[in-house]
């Protein structure tokens, strides 16, 4: 993912936050950790793995939404 404008930036920076609260138990990050890890049987760096990429599409697809409706 390419950042080109601050705002994107921001955009990333929120979202990250909201899915690395792993102090806050009902965060995604928690959550998804609970599952992968204790259900499905990953390691904590694959969890981290999975999670990075989710912030990554995720803030994706925000500013392109973003950028469609500027058009």
């Amino acid at each position: 993912m390419t950042i080109e404008y601050n705002t994107d930036r921001d955009i990333l920076i929120e979202v990250s936050n909201i899915f690395n609260a792993k102090d806050n138990l009902a965060s995604a990050y928690r959550r998804l950790d609970t599952y992968l890890r204790h259900e499905c049987g990953l390691e904590e760096h694959e969890v981290d793995d999975i999670v990075d990429r989710l912030e990554e599409q995720v803030t994706e697809h925000i500013i392109e939404t973003i950028e469609s409706k500027q058009v």
